[in-house]
């Protein structure tokens, strides 16, 4: 049976499906369907699904089915009790980058050759956070600024050697490509080394252009590398018999941490933070070339510790020189609780610990998996 669809807006009166909490009774949710006339007396199969639209020209959207029935419309204006549990845990987003909503498909059998499909947009939880004061992307990422030279001599010697190596051989390998490159551009379609001037599709390209991509992508390898070398100055890691915190944990923060330096730490910060990310998917290339991109946004964090390290020596635990302790409950008070739709869509939270160090590069630690509870981030 073939299908035809209007996408109606909320609110309109000849046809819609609206969904509101019930008056009196927390666990039911009251759907409305108001249809056409010509739709009376037959059967009906509604859908509600938890959506995640990603804003952008070419995205992948996610859903999630929460609830289903089929029914019999029996009048232009009807009304059913919904289940409130069957539609989980959840709140309605507006973000940067995604918004999360619950959205309903009545699908009316026209008993002929065509189906009528209605689908609305529905506000149900609206769950309101307090303001934050920090950026989550200052927070999240902060700028890494370090002495190259410096950074390198407080290295050990074996990791000083491969940083200069994966230096040097990335060099080398990015001014090559650059030439093949550049020679392909110049050269005819059948004399070209690597970089062809047709795509997939048959459309006309830059080898030029692509080599130089290659060359961003290679250069980006190569110094994320480097700087996994260059942060060998010390040791750094969360402590073994941490727990995951809740929302009432207090932690000492010289019990969050432990690591060791070869050189002395002066001037370094030490801080604890927490954030919301946005988590998604749009499409880049076309024909054979498309791909999905994934992408993870800090959107909303909480500073919830900071200290400014003075005269720490070289090899000194510097669990020993931290003071005072780290409480968990603004990251529950501010943050929304994690909402995921599937692993690549939805809301997540994070903490990390970060040794932000004026010379050297930067420590961080962030937070495996999501363990929090939703109930955690809702009061009382």
């Amino acid at each position: 049976m073939s299908s035809r669809s209007s996408t109606l807006a909320e609110g309109t009166p000849l046809a819609a499906v609206t969904l509101t909490p019930h008056p009196e009774k927390e666990h039911l949710v009251v759907c409305r369907i108001r249809a056409p006339e010509g739709c009376v007396g037959r059967g009906a199969k509604l859908v509600l699904e938890r959506v995640v639209r990603v804003k952008d020209s070419r995205p992948v959207h996610e859903r999630i089915k929460l609830w289903e029935t089929e029914l019999r419309i029996e009048s232009t204006d009807q009304e059913l009790a919904v289940p409130r549990p069957a539609l989980g845990r959840g709140y309605d987003y507006d973000g940067h980058e995604i918004d999360i909503r619950v959205e309903s498909r009545l699908t009316i059998d026209d008993g002929i050759f065509f189906d009528t499909e209605l689908e609305g947009v529905h506000r149900l939880d609206v769950l309101d956070r307090p303001s934050v004061d920090g950026c989550a992307k200052e927070l999240s990422e902060p700028e890494d600024a370090f002495d190259f030279f410096s950074n390198l001599a407080a290295i050990p010697a074996r990791n000083r050697l491969v940083t200069i190596a994966l230096a040097a051989v990335g060099g080398v390998l990015i001014a090559v490509n650059a030439l093949v490159g550049l020679h392909d551009q110049l050269a005819p379609e059948a004399q070209t080394w690597l970089y062809s001037h047709v795509d997939s599709d048959g459309d006309s390209q830059s080898p030029l252009v692509g080599a130089l991509m290659g060359c961003g992508a290679l250069g980006a390898a190569v110094w994320f590398a480097m700087r996994r070398q260059l942060r060998k100055y010390m040791t750094f890691a969360l402590a073994r018999d941490l727990r995951v915190p809740g929302r009432d944990t207090v932690v000492p923060a010289g019990r969050l941490v432990s690591g060791k330096a070869r050189v002395p730490i002066d001037r370094a910060t030490f801080r604890v933070v927490a954030y919301n990310r946005e988590l998604g998917q749009y499409r880049r290339g076309s024909g054979t070339d498309e791909r999905t991109v994934s992408f993870q946004t800090p959107v909303r964090a909480v500073k919830l510790f900071e200290q400014v390290l003075q005269d720490v020596p070289a090899g000194a635990p510097i669990e020993r020189y931290l003071e005072g302790d780290v409480p968990f409950l603004p990251m529950f008070a501010a943050l929304y609780p994690p909402l995921r739709v599937s692993p690549s869509h939805g809301i997540d939270v994070k903490w990390e610990v970060q040794l932000l160090h004026p010379l050297f590069v930067d420590q961080e630690i962030v937070s495996d998996g999501d363990p929090f509870p939703y109930e955690a981030f809702l009061d009382g």
